[in-house]
């Protein structure tokens, strides 16, 4: 008994060649989605680094700081600074910024006439 070869051939059939074409749309689609996960992995590494970076210089500058307050200079300056208060003996000089009444001034002069009573009556 012979067989008889066919010409058949099943990966030429249409149904094989939307089989494989399912395949390959289905894998591109999982490659595409897998780049963007890839890209947002690396953004959100960059954003953690540089939270890192800022944490050790904020490490530093606390730690200069409490060597400073560890002194008796420095905790004296902390408290001059907070508290505004002097030693036994010094005077205290507080300056007053003339600027700052100069444009209360101003304000209160351009405060009066018609059109600013109207201007004030829709701010309202």
């Amino acid at each position: 008994m012979k067989f008889k070869k066919s010409n058949y051939k099943f990966w030429h059939s249409p149904l094989a060649l939307i089989i494989i074409f399912c395949f390959l749309v289905f894998f591109g689609y999982r490659i595409v989605d897998l780049i963007q996960k890839n890209i947002e992995t690396k953004n959100k590494k960059e954003e953690v680094l540089n939270k890192i970076d800022d944490l050790k210089e904020r490490e530093s500058s606390l730690f200069v700081d409490i060597t400073k307050l560890e002194t008796e200079e420095g905790q004296e300056e902390i408290i001059r600074e907070k508290y505004q208060v002097a030693k036994v003996g010094e005077k205290v000089v507080t300056i007053v910024d003339e600027d700052n009444n100069e444009t209360d001034l101003l304000d209160k002069k351009q405060s009066h006439g018609f059109w600013n009573w109207v201007k004030g009556i829709f701010k309202k």
